[in-house]
């Protein structure tokens, strides 16, 4: 597989938390990003935080990055790699794939630190 490209995406982003049975705020869709996820457990949705009411249970502070290239479903150790050079650093993360690529979380206060791992780790990222 050629060099992965991660792009940082504008936007702060949160984490949010709700009760299974609730229904899908309409905020949620005023986001650039947003992602859903129902359990048995829980509702989490990720989106931009300015459309999160301070109510609502959530960890903010979120920076969002994108791989930049439809990923076959078929490969594996895509996640390992990222996610290893990201440890390494100290810098934890959210994995959210679709069907086309994967997006990482990452606190604000490490995307510095988060930017600089994956270049050394061989990864091309645009800010």
């Amino acid at each position: 597989m050629e060099q992965l490209t991660f792009i940082v995406m504008n936007g702060v982003f949160s984490l949010c938390s709700f009760a299974p049975q609730d229904p899908i705020p309409v905020w949620t869709m005023s986001s650039s990003f947003y992602t859903i996820s129902k359990t048995n457990d829980e509702l989490s949705i990720i989106c931009e935080s300015q459309y999160v009411p301070a109510s609502v249970k959530q960890d903010g502070n979120w920076s969002l990055l994108k791989i930049a290239a439809v990923l076959d479903l078929s490969l594996t150790g895509i996640t390992a790699k990222f996610s290893t050079a990201l440890a390494d650093a100290g810098v934890n993360l959210c994995v959210i794939a679709t069907y086309e690529t994967d997006y990482i979380l990452v606190k604000q206060q490490k995307l510095q630190t988060a930017i600089a791992a994956l270049q050394n780790a061989g990864f091309i990222v645009q800010q």
